[in-house]
């Protein structure tokens, strides 16, 4: 037993060409490349008094904003933080993903350092807008 498109044979030539599709752009090897400078430029945002944290590995990283670094005391959460931050980011070109008190970044496999230095210019001006 299984789903309707467990299997299907349209779905896994899909599934194959991509595969294939990431072998010949070596996008592993590009996630691995950029990924230590994305977290490298992200932390630079801790100089940010509400950026309490940026954890993650490679493209898959995190802000975490806080009303009180030293404690790291959440903002209330009526004040949606993180949604606020977005707004402002998306005014500008970026979208992120706003969780909680948490900005969440998965950028596509291609991202190179002109997207990530762009990227990290926009959050910047999103949290000081906030």
């Amino acid at each position: 037993h299984g789903f309707t498109y467990s299997g299907h044979p349209v779905s896994c030539q899909a599934g194959l060409k991509n595969i294939e599709i990431l072998e010949r752009m070596d996008l592993c090897g590009h996630v691995l490349q950029w990924g230590p400078y994305f977290e490298q430029r992200l932390k630079q945002l801790k100089d940010l008094a509400i950026v309490g944290d940026v954890r993650g590995s490679h493209f898959m990283l995190s802000l975490e904003l806080v009303a009180k670094r030293s404690t790291k005391d959440p903002f209330d959460a009526g004040l949606n933080i993180a949604k606020r931050v977005y707004y402002h980011a998306r005014s500008m070109g970026l979208i992120i993903r706003p969780i909680g008190s948490l900005i969440v970044l998965s950028p596509p496999l291609t991202y190179d350092k002109a997207a990530i230095d762009t990227t990290c210019a926009i959050l910047r001006k999103s949290i000081y807008m906030h």
